[in-house]
């Protein structure tokens, strides 16, 4: 502490050393003198014999304070003073940082809020996530044939929950809006339904009040509600008398228990308000997949134990119910995996994009260095003439590269927070799981620190190693030194190639990405975006609890809203295109034997209003739409789309064909086949297709799809009036135009391509101007012999044509190493890409194009230069 205290005093002690140091020199003089010496041949004398001051004063130095300090403190001063004289170069060599420093830091925040942000849940490694894996023969997409994870079914939950022995706890998830009235304007709430060891599972106590428990998580059972902190805050106004409190929940009164504290949500469903699923043995909507699962493993017991002990129970129910579960299996997958599965492999691509942005930009900054240390040589050899050692120089040229880092990290995290502040206000809920956490934290920034350190040594240690080494004799002859070594050149020249070779691969996994969003948003969805509105709403179960009275209800709805003046068409689908979700069951041909149960074809199902194909633009290939002869009464009708015809049907016409249907209605007629539509994703290939009529097994929830002659935001208040006209506390929720919903799909790939391409973009500028650079100093140090090569004739054309050709030579061979890297990374990108090979030839070349016109540019600008060099002017000033 003394020693750190005598460098914040640093002045003080020298004047104290110096001080007692002089009354050395005058004690010994005095001696002398009496001796018989003179005293200017004293003090003389005394001086002599005491020895170098300076080196005095800097040894007692070194034992008061800490000696490397000092030095490191003196040798920032030194290198401060020396960029604030270059202020050019300071700006570009920090503002070349500051791009690759801040695209790290942002990225790194993306993936410390997504991946590396432990989950807020006690012992989070032991909660696991239960799914069900449909038979690999079953066709149907809805059914999870895709990715696995399928929904469960109430009754199968029952039984896991009962004969497993792997888990401590097991919770049902059912999630669906409520709506919610009694508080002003009625709205929409996204609610789950959970059993009563849900919030024992996730192990988080509740703000206020209490959560439910097992008895009142039973059929009949209490209505009760535990609000989440947000609507907490927004409905009740953050008022701690909330606690007993009732509230009007679909209709019907819920008594408030308690309120979960801030960000409480399970990573992958989000929620404003819980209330107990109250599901038994017996239940009419046990045959139904619908339901989540989270549980909570037993002290010991790992993820695949537990997944052997679950498929063990499911083999035992598909042999029990083969109806439902014959050959469904299945999975246990860890919370953690579950949250950040599908992005952690584009979070860390992005990653590695920056990473070599930041290498760019570190040979960028190495080059800036080395032609400005080939200009300090005569400095650095009169230094070392003065005895000062190899490291001494290379410390103090490491130290210029540390605050041209410590400046670059600064304009970087600048950069990072605007980044992070744009990306998400850009970005629609869920589109990254856990994106709230987004911030820059003391990780961020200790992470940002690192960088700084990392590129100091980076793109520093190079240049200081190679001039520490300056020989003082060759530099100091003739008063300076001219022209730079020949391995200095080939050193900016290796480093223009690297930097080309990174932005090939760059470039290319930008172009990949590019052309598979292009490809993704181009592909034929099979209906119209333009000039629809839609919003969704959810029954009052106690309102329209009976089937007739609901079709009737919603039949309200839709003539009052075809009535407006700027309304085209109006109908309703349970579930929209594109919001990633359908529902799925099993059918079979009447006309032929019933399959054994459990083996029959599966298809997607969608139940929609009278005019849905008109109103999303769906031609009607056959048959005829839902009418209004289709009623409760009558036998239902089906309409069906060309895959399920084309699979199902083949050389036969389906009209007037009728099915047997899993579904509350067993059976129907077809009446109509449609054009295929992409429904739950524009990756995925059209499914058979089975349209029920609403008016025929009429759902609780569904969503308005009204097509106006209008923009959509201009009839949207009408549109909402007409609801509330039927019921004026029927919640809407979820209003948006169709072009938004198809927005929303494609918010992640368009996320990745664009930041990807951000990347791509920023390192062909930086490889551009490293090669620009290193040329324009070529020719800036060969002014002389360009003068004198056309004093005696030379062509200025040939001339320049030569800079050309060493700056395209440098491109080709960057050019080449980059391909070979590129056929190596790329392969990275094969999940993310749709329709596009990861070694598509189009994108390489027109990437290898585009490098080539930009090196040809960058290369012509100083050939331009040494072209217009005037000889005698060259040569005057030598």
């Amino acid at each position: 502490m003394s020693r750190l205290g005598q460098i914040l005093h640093r002045r003080r002690l020298d004047s104290e050393l110096a001080g007692e140091i002089a009354v050395h020199i005058e004690e010994k003089a005095d001696e002398l003198v009496e001796a018989g010496m003179s005293r200017e041949k004293a003090l003389l004398a005394a001086r002599a014999q005491f020895g170098n001051s300076t080196a005095v004063l800097e040894q007692s130095r070194a034992v008061w304070s800490f000696a490397l300090v000092e030095s490191l403190l003196r040798d920032l001063r030194i290198s401060a003073r020396g960029l604030l004289r270059a202020p050019l170069f300071t700006a570009v060599a920090a503002a070349t940082l500051a791009l690759g420093i801040g695209a790290n830091a942002a990225i790194f925040s993306l993936i410390n809020a997504v991946l590396l942000r432990p989950l807020p849940f006690p012992q989070s490694d032991r909660i696991v996530v239960l799914w069900e894996r449909p038979p690999k023969t079953m066709s149907t997409a809805s059914l999870g044939s895709r990715n696995q994870q399928n929904p469960v079914s109430p009754v199968n939950f029952l039984d896991w929950r009962e004969r497993t022995r792997s888990f401590g706890g097991m919770a049902a998830i059912s999630s669906f809006p409520m709506g919610l009235s009694g508080f002003g304007e009625p709205r929409e709430v996204d609610a789950l339904q959970v059993s009563a060891a849900f919030f024992r599972i996730l192990g988080v106590a509740p703000l206020l009040g209490r959560a439910f428990d097992t008895s009142e998580d039973v059929p009949k059972g209490p209505h009760v509600a535990v609000l989440s902190f947000d609507l907490w805050q927004q409905q009740f106004g953050g008022d701690k008398s909330v606690i007993g409190r009732t509230v009007r929940l679909h209709d019907e009164p819920y008594t408030i228990l308690g309120v979960m504290p801030q960000r409480f949500d399970l990573p992958f469903e989000r929620a404003e308000i819980w209330v107990p699923i109250q599901i038994a043995p017996g239940m009419d909507s046990d045959e139904g997949r619908y339901l989540n699962v989270i549980a909570k493993l037993k002290p010991g017991v790992s993820v695949a134990q537990a997944q052997a002990d679950l498929s063990a129970v499911a083999r035992q129910i598909s042999g029990e119910r083969p109806y439902l579960s014959r050959d469904w299996d299945a999975r246990a997958v860890s919370l953690y995996e579950q949250t950040t599965g599908e992005v952690s492999t584009a979070l860390l691509l992005l990653f590695g994009a920056v990473t070599f942005v930041l290498l760019i930009a570190a040979g960028n900054v190495a080059n800036l260095l080395l032609m400005r240390g080939t200009g300090r040589q005569r400095e650095i050899a009169l230094r070392a003439a003065l005895g000062a050692s190899r490291s001494r120089i290379a410390i103090q040229l490491l130290a210029e590269s540390l605050l041209l880092s410590i400046a670059g990290g600064i304009l970087g995290i600048g950069l990072a927070f605007a980044g992070l502040r744009a990306l998400v206000v850009s970005l629609p809920a869920l589109a990254l799981p856990r994106i709230d956490g987004l911030q820059m934290d003391l990780r961020v920034l200790a992470f940002s620190a690192a960088l700084c350190l990392g590129a100091t040594f980076l793109f520093g240690l190079a240049p200081a190693l190679a001039f520490s080494r300056t020989n003082p004799d060759e530099a100091l002859k003739q008063g300076g030194f001219r022209g730079t070594s020949r391995g200095h050149r080939r050193v900016r020249g290796l480093l223009v190639v690297a930097e080309v070779a990174v932005s090939l691969v760059l470039l290319v996994g930008a172009g990949l990405l590019g052309r598979s969003f292009f490809n993704q948003t181009s592909v034929s969805r099979g209906f119209r975006t333009d000039h629809i509105l839609t919003m969704r709403m959810f029954f009052a179960p106690a309102r329209y609890y009976d089937d007739r009275r609901r079709a009737r209800y919603l039949d309200q709805i839709l003539a009052r809203v075809r009535a407006l003046p700027s309304v085209k068409a109006a109908s309703s689908a349970h579930f929209l295109p594109l919001v990633g979700v359908v529902s799925g069951s099993g059918f079979h041909r009447l006309d032929r034997p019933e399959p054994a149960p459990g083996t029959g074809p599966g298809a997607d199902f969608l139940i929609v209003s009278p005019q849905y194909f008109v109103t999303m633009g769906i031609p009607l290939l056959g048959g005829r739409d839902f009418d209004e002869h289709d009623t409760v009464s009558s036998e239902p009708g089906i309409v069906v789309n060309q895959t399920f015809v084309q699979r199902f049907f083949r050389g036969e016409d389906p009209i007037g064909k009728r099915l047997g249907l899993d579904w509350n209605v067993r059976h129907g007629v077809i009446i109509g086949v449609t054009a295929d539509t992409r429904q739950t994703d524009l990756k995925v290939d059209p499914q058979p297709t089975i349209f029920l009529n609403q008016a025929q097994t009429p759902m609780y929830f569904g969503a308005l799809v009204v097509r106006s002659a209008l923009p959509p935001a201009t009839v949207a208040s009408a549109v909402e009036q007409a609801v509330h006209a039927v019921d004026p506390d029927q919640a809407i929720s979820h209003v948006e135009s169709m072009e938004q919903v198809l927005s929303a799909s494609v918010a992640r790939p368009r996320l990745e391509s664009i930041l990807l391409g951000i990347f791509a973009g920023v390192a062909l500028l930086l490889a551009a101007i490293g090669l620009y650079g290193v040329l324009a100093y070529s020719v800036s140090q060969r002014t002389r012999e360009i003068g004198i090569r056309m004093a005696l004739g030379a062509n200025p054309a040939q001339l320049a044509r030569g800079i050309v050709r060493d700056g395209l030579g440098l491109m080709l061979a960057g050019i080449i190493g980059g391909l070979a890297a590129s056929f190596a990374l790329t392969r990275l990108l094969r999940s993310l890409l749709y329709h596009i090979s990861p070694a598509d030839p189009l994108t390489i070349a027109a990437v290898c194009a585009l490098l080539l016109v930009v090196g040809l540019f960058a290369s012509w600008l100083p050939a331009r230069r040494a072209a217009a060099v005037d000889p005698v002017g060259s040569l005057r000033m030598e």
